[in-house]
C-alpha cells in the first residue's frame, strides 16, 4: 500500500505542475520538458497515465531514490530504496538525452481523503542529484 502511494504521488506530483515544485538545482541530472496526464485531476480509485519526458544530460547506472511522505503532519514513508531494482518502474541503465516515458498507476480507493506532502530526492551511482521534487496533493 505504502509503495504504491508513494508511486501514485510522485506520478501525480509530476503530472500536475501546480502540485508540486523543484526543490533541486541547475546541477541536476534530469529536467522536464513535458508531461501529459489523463485524467487531469486525480481521483481515488481510478487509473491514471502520466506520460512525461525530458533530457538526461548522464548515464544512469544505479543510486538511490529517499523519500519522506506525510499525511497531514503524519510521517508514513521516510526511506531509502535502491534506483536500479526488478521492481522500478524506470529499468536500468537509463542513458544520457532525450528520455520519455508513460506509466498507468491506480490510486488507491482506500487512500484516505486529506493533504499529502512528500520531498522526493533521487541520486545518481555517484551520489550526484538526479532531480528533487516536493509535492503537495490533497486526494
Amino acid at each position: 500500500m505504502l509503495k504504491s502511494l508513494f508511486f501514485v504521488l510522485l506520478v501525480v506530483a509530476v503530472a500536475q505542475s501546480q502540485l508540486w515544485s523543484n526543490c533541486g538545482t541547475s546541477a541536476d541530472h534530469f529536467q522536464i520538458t513535458d508531461v501529459t496526464v489523463n485524467p487531469p485531476v486525480p481521483v481515488k480509485g481510478q487509473d491514471i497515465t502520466v506520460y512525461a519526458s525530458g533530457v538526461l544530460n548522464e548515464q544512469v547506472t544505479g543510486g538511490n531514490v529517499h523519500a519522506v511522505i506525510k499525511y497531514g503532519f503524519l510521517t508514513i514513508v521516510n526511506k531509502n530504496e535502491p534506483f536500479c531494482s526488478s521492481d522500478n518502474p524506470v529499468p536500468c541503465p537509463v542513458p544520457a538525452g532525450n528520455y520519455n516515458h508513460t506509466v498507468s498507476a491506480t490510486i488507491p480507493a482506500n487512500a484516505p481523503s486529506g493533504k499529502y506532502t512528500a520531498n522526493i530526492v533521487a541520486v545518481d551511482q555517484n551520489n550526484q542529484e538526479i532531480a528533487c521534487v516536493n509535492v503537495n496533493v490533497n486526494l
